[in-house]
This record gives C-alpha cells, structure tokens and sequence, in this order.
C-alpha cells in the first residue's frame, strides 16, 4: 500500500487492540447488567403469575364447590316444591271430604226429623210401641254424634296441612333465596377469575417478550464474546505490524464519507441510554449492492458475520482509532490485508437482519465511540 507522504514508521497495535478489547468487554459487563435487569424481572413477573394462577385455582375450586351445593339446594327445593304439591292434594281430598261428611250429616239431620215428627204422629193414632221408637232416635243421635266427630277430625286434619304447607311454601323460599345467592356469589367469582385470566395472559406475553429480550443479549454476548477472542489473539502479533505515518487525527473533519453523497437516516446518539446496537455510530442509506469505501488506510482487523451487525469490517487506522462498517452484501477484503484510503473494501447491503440496504459506520478510539460527522466531511460529497 503506497503511504500518503512515503513514510513508513512502524506502530504498533498491540495497546490498540487491548483498548478494543477492554471496550468489548466493557460492553459485555453492561450486557450482563441488562441480563442481570431482565432475568430479576422475569422472576418478579414469574411469582406474580404464579400468584394468579394459585388465586384462579382457589376461585375454581370455590366455583365447583358453590356449584355443588347450587345443585344439592335445586334439588332440595324441588323436594319442598313435591312436598307442597302433594299436601295441596292431601289438602284438597280433605276438603272434598269434609264437604261429603258435611252433605251426609245434613241428609242424616233431615232424614232424623221427617222421621221423628212422623213417628210421634203414628205413636198417637196408632199407639205405637214406645221403646221402639226410643231404640230407633238414640240410633239416629249416635251416627249424628260420630257424623259430627268425623267433621271435627277431618277439619283439624286440614287445618295440619294448612299449616304443614305454610311451612313447607316458607322453607321452599328460603332454600330458593340461598340458591340465588349462591349464583350471584358464583357469577362473581366466575368474572374474577376472567380478570385474572386475562392478567395471566398478559403477563404470560411479557414473560415471552422477556425471554425473547434475553436470548438475544445472550447471543449477542456470546458473539461479543467470539470477538474479543479474536483481537486477543491478534494481540500476540499486533507489535510487528506497521502502518503509514498519516495519522487520523490530522485528518479529523476531512475524511471522506464511506459512501459518496451519504445520506443518514441515523445519527449518533451514544448518551440515549436505550439498548440500540447502533446507537454508537450512523446509518447511511444506500442501493443495495453500493460501493463502501474505507475512509482512511489501515489494516483489517474483523471481517466476518457478526450478530446485529452482517457482514461487518473493521479497519485498524493505528494510534487506538479503528472504523467499523457493518450490514454488508459482501465483503471484498479479508483480515491482515492492508487498506488504502478510499479503496473498496465492500457493497453494502441488509445482512444482520437490517431493514433496508445501507451501511452502518462507526468510529472508536481505544475502544469508544466517535461521532462520524464531526470526522467526515460536512458536504458528504
């Protein structure tokens, strides 16, 4: 690679690399905060959950049981109902009864008085035999008696249906009142449980949500992880490399732009405290298939897939200031290839699961962010 003034000091990458790698692990430990944060949530979100389900499961049970005794009430009240309905039947036998009794006692009455008055006018004309007719009137006083007798019985008999009725119509309401206060009793607690299903159902989602959350700062830890090995193996070697005398420091503010003509669609926002991947660099917006260009010469440091980046390079500009270009179509420089300024090191694209083709950029020195547009130049030409 022909160096911009022809002098070719030899710098090493060693404490470079070891700047990146503290940066990286850095990001690991705030990774593992955020993981800490997510996993006591779950937890939290878990015994809550499970909470509710021990409530919907007492609420059940409470449901079953009141709807047993629901039943058992039904049918006690259908029992009483029974009951009603025969004593109204013995009731009414009874009075058709006592309305017969009532009927022959008076047939008996006026049968006696025909026949008495016609017998004391025989015993005067005919001079009838006394003790006869004595025997025959004591018979007609005793049926009387008995007739009598038989409308007392048959009228206390009803007056105990009456008041067996009255009873049993009184305790057939009172049963009928604690059905229906068992099915209002019911009914709530049936809409409690519905509430609480629902409150299980959400949290159940933000569980998943939560898991989702959390398996995928394991990935990306895990492919952090990978990263930082790779840069401390190239740790061991980093002091035999050399790089052009160039610096880009004295380049701040002129650098071109990766791609001519960029367009953000993403600025830098490092200090916005949110979890975005990208936050420490830009989006430039892009065609797919678009040629990236490197912005100041170095050597290549990464260039493989990384987890929320694609296809990623990553270019070691000496002095601990490396630039990363990320969601690449392809890649067209491998690692230990040394890169001049503005050649072409990739097409950009939307690997790592971007939304639209653009390229990612970001600047670091000893392993923090770097804002691009106060590097690059203001036209983006």
């Amino acid at each position: 690679m022909a160096a911009e003034d022809g002098q070719v000091p030899q710098r090493s990458l060693g404490r470079e690399m070891a700047a990146e790698i503290a940066a990286r692990m850095h990001q690991l430990d705030e990774i593992k905060g955020r993981l800490a944060q997510l996993q006591q949530a779950l937890k939290d979100r878990e015994q809550r959950r499970d909470a509710l389900y021990a409530e919907l499961e007492r609420s059940e049970r409470d449901i079953a049981a009141l709807a047993l005794a629901g039943r058992r009430l039904t049918v006690l009240v259908e029992e009483q109902r029974a009951t009603v309905t025969a004593l109204e039947g013995r009731l009414a036998q009874t009075a058709q009864d006592l309305e017969t009794a009532r009927i022959e006692l008076a047939d008996l009455l006026r049968s006696a008085y025909a026949m008495g008055r016609g017998d004391r006018l025989r015993m005067l004309l005919n001079s009838e035999d006394v003790a006869r007719s004595g025997r025959v009137f004591g018979y007609y006083r005793c049926i009387g008696r008995e007739r009598v007798a038989g409308i007392d019985e048959v009228q206390r008999i009803a007056a105990e249906l009456m008041a067996l009725r009255s009873e049993a119509e009184s305790e057939a309401w009172r049963l009928q009142r604690l059905a229906d206060r068992q099915a209002q009793t019911r009914e709530r607690l049936e809409q409690a449980q519905t509430e609480r299903s629902a409150i299980v159902a959400v949290l159940d989602a933000n569980i998943a949500e939560g898991r989702g959350e959390v398996a995928s700062l394991n990935a990306n830890a895990r492919a952090l992880r990978t990263l930082v090995e790779q840069l401390r193996l190239k740790v061991e070697i980093a002091d035999e490399i050399g790089l052009n005398p160039v610096d880009i420091v004295s380049r701040k503010g002129k650098l071109a732009w990766p791609i001519a003509q960029a367009r953000l669609s993403l600025r830098f926002r490092q200090n916005d405290g949110d979890n975005d991947l990208h936050r420490d660099g830009v989006l430039i917006e892009a065609e797919e298939g678009s040629e990236v260009h490197a912005v100041h010469h170095g050597r290549v440091v990464y260039a493989d897939w990384l987890r929320g980046f694609g296809l990623l390079l990553v270019i070691d500009h000496g002095d601990g200031y490396m630039t990363l270009y990320g969601h690449n179509q392809t890649l067209l420089k491998e690692v230990g290839e040394w890169i001049g300024t503005g050649e072409i090191i990739a097409l950009t694209g939307t690997s790592g699961g971007s939304a639209s083709s653009g390229l990612y950029f970001a600047l670091r020195y000893q392993g923090e962010p770097l804002d691009p547009e106060r590097w690059c130049r203001p036209d983006r030409g």
